[in-house]
């Protein structure tokens, strides 16, 4: 994602997703015309729904996203912070700030897939069924009900193991 910031240091985002949650250092954001004279220190701050406030510092002209920042989904209010360092010490003062733009944190499936089971897997279930349609002479219409009980079976002695 990119935002743009015009002379008068007007935030305008490209975008209005930050992430997904569960996401972790995939996506960046990158601020172009990041340039205040008298600043040299520049940061988002963030701030989430339940007033909490993330102050996340950019470096290079841009921030990675962690999932820290996507902490569930909702809508956040952003803002870039123009900093100048005082002299001689680690302490920074406000320069300026941008207007207030809003991004989106989007939900996302939470949960812990069953795996796809392998080329090999799937043939030897195939045969299963073979084996139960040809040892047992099923007619066309018990079809459906054999399958079902053979897979059935099969997902039973699975979840058993």
């Amino acid at each position: 994602m990119n935002v743009y910031l015009d002379k008068d240091f007007f935030a305008k985002p490209d975008r209005t997703i930050l992430g997904y949650v569960g996401e972790t250092n995939t996506r960046e954001v990158s601020f172009n015309a990041l340039w205040l004279d008298g600043a040299d220190y520049f940061s988002c701050l963030i701030e989430y729904e339940d007033g909490i406030k993330y102050e996340v510092p950019i470096e290079n002209s841009y921030f990675k996203v962690t999932a820290s920042l996507l902490r569930y989904p909702q809508k956040v209010r952003c803002q870039v912070l123009a900093k100048a360092a005082i002299e001689g010490t680690s302490v920074y003062r406000l320069v300026k700030k941008s207007n207030v733009f809003l991004l989106e944190i989007k939900e996302s499936i939470d949960n812990d897939p069953v795996p796809i089971p392998s080329y090999e897997e799937s043939l030897s279930l195939l045969d299963q069924i073979r084996q139960v349609i040809d040892t047992k002479g099923v007619v066309t219409g018990d079809m459906t009900s054999v399958v079902k009980g053979i897979l059935a079976d099969a997902i039973a002695a699975d979840i058993a193991n």
